[in-house]
């Protein structure tokens, strides 16, 4: 299954929940020769996995939108993510910042 599989809806990115049930699909990771079940859960990657759900669910924050999205150009009415924008996200959602005044991070 691909990552998109995973959303209840698909006009909007994945929320944080379906990013980290993406991940549990039975991938073979390994860390020292142990084998990793769930990325999700595991001290070596637990913690990277919930930041990056952290980033996902900030897109659905009405107040982040205008910094982190884009609307799509398929006409679907849906928006996705201004990947741009994700090199600044920890920063703007730790602070909550409000978008610049173009609107743009």
């Amino acid at each position: 299954m691909k990552p998109e599989d995973f959303r209840a809806d698909a006009k909007r990115p994945l929320t944080g929940e379906e990013y980290l049930k993406s991940l549990q699909d039975g991938r073979e990771i390994y860390i020292y020769g142990e084998r990793v079940k769930d990325v999700t859960t595991h001290p070596a990657f637990r913690n990277a996995a919930a930041s990056v759900a952290q980033l996902y669910d900030a897109l659905h924050k009405p107040e982040m939108q205008d910094s982190l999205c884009w609307g799509t150009d398929t006409g679907s009415g849906g928006y996705t993510t201004n990947s741009s924008a994700w090199r600044k996200a920890p920063t703007i959602c730790a602070s909550s910042a409000t978008p610049s005044p173009n609107g743009r991070a």
